[in-house]
């Protein structure tokens, strides 16, 4: 018993006194395709591909990322009725784990997303209280750059039309290839 009591003492002082935690910072560019966008009536529009920015900024310690994610995107939805962009901020919590072995997977909790566009008839449309979820794996093996897909899916809550408010919602889901550049300060 003895010997272990010293054996975990050292285990401990190695691991403490090597443990290292990062201000994680990581500018994100991409862009979507396959954009889908379902109506509560069962109006669909898919077929929406556009760029996106943003970042995440958090934590970083042994593989382990935590913290929150901004992306902001344009899509074009192909569709007669909507000849506009629809453009789109989302804010989101994530988790991630970056492996020894040139790979990358986080998920996020998207808690507030909102967008904007206009019809052929020239309504507008504002989506707001909009949440929902991202998935996505990377690949860390080029210096200074990670290639990224990620999944997004989620609801907005609330729709207006020329500003009156709608009983609709919307689902929306979209796939990005995107860059980032991660620094660990």
């Amino acid at each position: 018993m003895k010997h272990f009591l010293s054996l975990f003492t050292l285990t401990v002082l190695f691991f403490t006194t090597n443990a290292r935690a990062d201000l994680l910072i990581e500018p994100v560019v991409g862009y979507n395709f396959n954009a889908v966008a379902d109506f509560e009536d069962g109006e669909r529009y898919s077929g929406g591909t556009g760029p996106s920015f943003g970042g995440r900024l958090g934590y970083q310690n042994l593989g382990l990322q935590l913290g929150v994610d901004y992306l902001n995107s344009s899509l074009d939805m192909d569709d007669e009725d909507f000849d506009k962009n629809i453009d789109t901020s989302e804010w989101a919590a994530f988790v991630g784990f970056k492996f020894p072995i040139l790979l990358r997977v986080y998920a996020g909790y998207i808690f507030s997303a909102t967008g904007e566009t206009e019809d052929a008839a020239n309504n507008e449309y504002e989506f707001s209280k909009g949440s929902g979820y991202k998935a996505g794996i990377g690949f860390t093996g080029l210096p200074f750059i990670n290639i990224n897909l990620e999944y997004r899916a989620g609801t907005f809550d609330e729709i207006k039309i020329d500003g009156d408010e709608s009983d609709s919602t919307a689902d929306y889901q979209s796939i990005m290839l995107g860059l980032s550049l991660p620094f660990a300060i």
